[in-house]
């Protein structure tokens, strides 16, 4: 007996044995956040041999079966062929799955466990995988106002900025006014923002990119680092700060699992552009590495208006054990930009090319090295709890010579942020569970000086702030039925600014320090499927925006105690699905923000301005986003054939605004067009041919408060024709062309609101944007 126990438990093992090893395995993933992908298809190459993934992305395929089919398709030939595993004749696996782009895989001897990753589509968004609320939910269930610009639609363009694929999201409209002077406005918010964008964050891999004083830049990270963008519109962000502009949320590229790949992308275009890029990519199952250089120049197209810039980035992730990852993140840039700043309206219809003349005269422009470094422990504590641990680090410094005086500033940041996730199982209920605090702490000096031509001169002030916030946020999404999800979000925010005044030139000493009250911010969300392809939300939210610190000093310079922030909620109902079978994505919402506290700058003698707040504004809107696949089939002569459109009806006013003597409520909100329409074609050819057509038209928008000035309605088109073609089962090649401005309109692509004049020289308002211009392009990418 104990003999055939031996015998049968022997037979049983080398059984096991033989069958695994004639076993294919595998997980497919999102390539942005490493998600699992359920429902892929996975098909052998010219075969009937498929399968599907499970809920945890993993599939198998019995080996066996290829090698069956491979003495089939060598019996013709009167091949021999063994059973050694996998089958020879370089069968590859097809996988596809309706929302990701389908990849082939080619079926080493060697390898027996697949990790795929799939890029989105940009077509089907329902079922992609997005991270904005830190739980990587469907694109179609989570509850709330979100944006996805994929890979594909990032690089439609000729890869320079961001500001297309930025302005082709409804929404959001995204001031150009130089390659280093931008203003992204979401709903409305922040168009009171000079120079730069404020009142939005934004986030780099859970690092962040905006300033103690709110300024963010999100131009700084090169395009080549990006793989996905989400955008979270107005208040809805309660787990990044609960701003009222929202939050930007870049992912970075990272390697195609399993291959490495070397390479080189060179660009020239009109006056004077070129842009190469060099970057080395490495990943497989147990890490993932991307390191890219870029270097960038123009002359520009106006006068004083040459930038020369390099950036070099690191961004990876890797395994620690079985329940810990680590990611890594590092950029530097080093820049150089001379300012041609803004314009009269008669120069910008005379001679747009001209720089303003004080800074033509003083040569002035901006130098600086920036820096941003940071790394994420993700650790699973239990199968239910998982901790995610994220320090971070900036720095920047700068000179900025300037008509008038000549800015020194200098700057350090650092920080953390944690979130505790716990996902219990309590039978058919699967609630989610967030905990977190973000900390941020930055040093901030800087003075002015005489501007000796271009030579620091002696010091006119001199001054030093230190900005520290701290956020705690707390989110539950309960699933109430398995069509109905309930989401509830809540964000305390503690603010604080200290000012030191270290002049002593003029023989004050104005330092102080000044903290906001405690802001709590909740958000309340719903989310209820119509049927497996659509759904419903509506949200009701809160959020605030802190006024920087030069807006709280008085025109002495002391600090104005009686500042507030800006605050208010968001009403919000939408839906988003699929129709015409699986054809047609539409995305819509109807929203209404109501702001308080306004913040402005109120003039109190010739040269001398407070902020107050003055007033409320209220922006409702409507946002329509539709894409429809026309065409899906790589055996035909056209293989892809996409449309998109999109709309905006922003109307936002000032619903009280007291200036002084000046009552400018019912106003319309200056700096933000009150219809935006935009519409595109993507076309591709299975000889690898492709074009990207895309047409843009922005409505008038108050350039004053007042309502007596506005800027001028344009529609721009722009184009892209090119060849992308893998060669020799190693190299992908990609040339192209771009055309810019195809009908050569000329209009303002920024505008600078309630710009003032002086006695001898009018207001300066407008920002002239590129004529017709071209860039040309080749890619080359050696994969192994």
């Amino acid at each position: 007996m104990k003999k055939i126990y031996f015998f049968l438990t022997i037979s049983l093992f080398l059984f096991s044995t033989i069958f695994a090893q004639n076993l294919i395995k595998g997980k497919v993933i999102d390539q942005t956040n490493g998600e699992p992908i359920a429902n892929a298809v996975i098909k052998v190459k010219n075969t009937e041999i498929q399968t599907i993934t499970d809920a945890k992305g993993e599939f198998e395929i019995n080996s066996e079966q290829l090698s069956i089919n491979n003495q089939k398709l060598t019996t013709n030939n009167q091949q021999e062929t063994t059973n050694k595993r996998p089958a020879t004749n370089n069968q590859q696996l097809i996988i596809t799955h309706l929302t990701y782009e389908s990849q082939e895989v080619e079926i080493k001897a060697n390898q027996s466990f697949y990790l795929i990753a799939l890029q989105a589509n940009t077509t089907q968004l329902g079922e992609v995988i997005v991270s904005a609320y830190q739980n990587n939910q469907k694109f179609l269930d989570v509850a709330g106002a979100v944006s996805v610009i994929t890979a594909k639609e990032l690089h439609r363009d000729n890869d320079i900025s961001i500001s297309n694929a930025m302005n082709r999201i409804s929404g959001i409209y995204m001031h150009a006014g130089t390659f280093t002077t931008n203003r992204v406005t979401i709903r409305g918010i922040g168009s009171r923002s000079l120079f730069g964008t404020n009142k939005v964050r934004a986030y780099f891999n859970d690092i962040p990119l905006t300033s103690g004083d709110g300024e963010t830049s999100i131009e700084d990270i090169d395009l080549s680092l990006i793989d996905r963008v989400e955008i979270l519109k107005g208040t809805n962000s309660s787990i990044y700060g609960a701003g009222l502009g929202g939050t930007v949320l870049l992912h970075a590229q990272k390697a195609d699992f399993s291959k490495t790949s070397l390479s080189s992308d060179f660009f020239v275009g009109s006056f004077g552009l070129r842009r190469n890029v060099v970057s080395f990519k490495t990943g497989d199952a147990n890490g993932n590495f991307n390191l890219t250089y870029t270097n960038f120049h123009t002359n520009g197209y106006r006068e004083n208006n040459q930038t020369d810039r390099q950036s070099i980035g690191l961004t990876g992730q890797f395994a620690s054990g079985e329940k810990t990852t680590i990611a890594i993140l590092a950029n530097y840039i080093k820049l150089k930009a001379f300012i041609p700043s803004s314009i009269d309206f008669n120069t910008f219809k005379n001679n747009p090319r001209a720089a303003a003349p004080t800074w033509l005269r003083s040569k002035g422009y901006e130098d600086y090295q920036k820096g941003l470094f940071g790394v994420s422990i993700a650790h699973q504590l239990t199968d239910n709890l998982q901790n995610t641990l994220s320090l971070f680090s900036a720095f920047r410094n700068s000179d900025e010579p300037r008509p008038f005086n000549f800015l020194r500033e200098k700057s350090f940041s650092y920080g953390f942020r944690n979130r505790l996730n716990f996902s219990p199982q309590i039978k058919d209920f699967k609630p989610i569970f967030m905990l977190g605090t973000e900390y941020f702490s930055e040093f901030y000096a800087w003075g002015t000086y005489q501007n000796n031509n271009q030579i620091l001169g002696n010091a006119l002030s001199d001054q030093e702030e230190k900005r520290n916030y701290l956020n705690i946020f707390a989110q539950a999404d309960l699933p109430l039925t398995q069509k109905m999800m309930f989401s509830l979000g809540l964000n305390l925010n503690d603010t604080d600014y200290r000012y030191i005044d270290l002049f002593v030139g003029d023989g004050k000493n104005l330092s102080g320090n000044y903290g906001f009250k405690k802001m709590i911010s909740p958000r309340l969300a719903i989310n209820y499927k119509l049927t497996e392809k659509q759904s419903i939300h509506a949200n009701l939210s809160h959020g605030f925006s802190p006024p920087t610190l030069s807006e709280t000093l008085l025109p002495s310079g002391a600090i104005n105690p009686n500042i507030q922030p800006e605050d208010g909620y968001t009403y919000e109902i939408g839906s988003r699905g699929n129709l015409l079978k699986n054809k047609l994505f539409y995305d819509i919402a109807i929203y209404s923000m109501q702001i308080r506290n306004l913040l402005v700058a109120r003039r109190t003698g010739d040269d001398a301005f407070v902020g107050v707040n003055a007033g409320k504004t209220q922006h409702n809107g409507l946002e329509i986003n539709l894409n429809y696949q026309a065409i899906q089939n790589e055996k035909a002569f056209v293989s892809h054939l996409f449309f998109f459109t999109n709309y905006t009806l922003a109307d936002y006013k000032f619903k009280e605004f007291i200036d002084g003597n000046n009552n400018f409520s019912g106003n319309m909100l200056t700096g933000t067009p009150k219809n935006t329409f935009n519409a595109g074609v993507d076309a591709n050819s299975r000889l690898g041919f492709y074009t990207n057509l895309n047409f843009q038209f922005v409505d008038r928008m108050p350039i004053l408060d007042n309502n007596t000035l506005f800027s001028e309605a344009y529609q721009v088109a722009n184009a892209k024709l090119g060849w992308q073609k893998k060669l020799f089962n190693q190299l992908k090649i990609n040339i192209f062309t771009y055309i810019n401005n195809l009908f050569d309109v000329k209009y303002a692509s920024m505008i600078l609101i309630n710009a003032a004049g002086t006695p001898t020289a009018p207001p300066r308002y407008y920002y002239p944007a590129l004529p017709r211009n071209y860039t040309w392009g080749i890619s080359l990418k050696w994969e192994w």
